[in-house]
């Protein structure tokens, strides 16, 4: 039996994670007959019978009111597109990530609709996958309480303050809890779209899309993250506590020393900086570490011991552990990528 896409995008979703969606079933779809398997359909679905797409194109649609939508099939959300007119953001890539914001797009009518959506959809034991902001409708219906996520980076925060029954996992790009498949930032929309693919029709099917597009295997977005936005700890003391370590560099200050300078106890300190960030004092401190530690990478200029000392280790062995953690990548991934991008520019 042909597996059954809806993929529901709000006005102003974000057009290459469509794009990416529509291209990979297309493919799959061609691939499907050279296989002599069963070609998956697809079809849009929206508030009206057109789609407004981030990028200014428009798509045609059905109507989400007019839609049946099977239990067997698939309901994919793309990114919601935070950067819609009504918000004030466009062309602020950072101001769409503002707390405020992102809550006056959850409220918005589409949402509140495509979130029902998604619920009606789980409830009848129908399969819902998201990537991106999208993954924000589905924790709105409620169905992440308790199980595991992933979103894009720069979410972590919002997510750990007003979804905290969610065991969030920003480093993983594609993951399945409790019938719900979610991926990371807009790109990790291809990474879902495989995913579903393997899982839905195979993995001869999904290894064909990915020989066709060129697309590697990726199972972490960690190595991606900007760290001088790790959680967007917007707040006086995250701000503060931060700079105390930054400043502190090579000799770490301890939170108690951090707390102190601060004029408050640890446990509040603590207390502050989660609500703030959803993150320990601790993992502030090796975000800290790590923004410093990529820029001396980037820059090529230090031997890998000589950067550790600067972030307060010992040697290159502690700065491996430290990269392996927050990014899951080697410290000379940094200089290779960093040494790509100038070679292109």
């Amino acid at each position: 039996m042909a597996t059954q896409f809806f993929i529901a995008a709000m006005d102003g979703a974000l057009g290459a994670s469509v794009a990416a969606t529509l291209d990979a079933l297309s493919v799959a779809s061609g691939g499907a007959a050279s296989l002599g398997q069963a070609s998956p359909s697809w079809r849009v679905v929206g508030m009206s019978n057109e789609v407004r797409l981030s990028n200014g194109m428009r798509l045609a649609a059905q109507p989400i009111d007019a839609a049946r939508v099977p239990a067997s099939s698939v309901i994919v959300f793309p990114g919601i597109g935070l950067d819609h007119p009504d918000l004030g953001s466009e062309g602020d890539i950072h101001g769409r990530y503002d707390e405020r914001k992102i809550l006056h797009r959850m409220s918005m009518p589409d949402a509140e609709a495509f979130a029902r959506l998604a619920q009606r959809h789980h409830a009848r034991g129908g399969k819902v996958a998201a990537s991106c902001s999208g993954v924000l409708l589905p924790a709105m219906a409620g169905l992440l309480q308790g199980g595991a996520a992933t979103t894009h980076w720069r979410l972590s925060g919002f997510f750990h303050k007003h979804f905290p029954q969610i065991r969030l996992d920003t480093k993983r790009m594609v993951v399945e809890s409790h019938g719900i498949v979610s991926a990371g930032a807009a790109m990790a929309q291809m990474d879902l779209m495989l995913y579903l693919i393997r899982k839905q029709i195979g993995r001869e099917l999904a290894d064909l899309v990915m020989s066709y597009l060129l697309i590697d295997t990726r199972t972490t977005q960690a190595r991606y993250q900007v760290w001088e936005h790790l959680d967007v700890p917007d707040d006086e003391t995250a701000r503060s506590f931060e700079a105390l370590i930054e400043a502190s560099l090579p000799d770490i200050l301890s939170v108690r020393q951090a707390a102190r300078q601060l004029h408050m106890t640890e446990k509040t300190l603590a207390r502050r900086l989660f609500k703030a960030s959803g993150v320990t004092p601790m993992t502030l401190i090796h975000s800290v570490r790590m923004r410093h530690a990529r820029r001396l990478l980037e820059l090529d200029e230090l031997t890998l011991d000589e950067v550790a000392q600067r972030v307060g280790y010992a040697n290159a062995t502690s700065l491996r552990k430290l990269t392996m953690r927050m990014a899951q990548v080697a410290p000379a991934a940094f200089r290779s990528s960093a040494t790509g991008t100038r070679s292109r520019g």
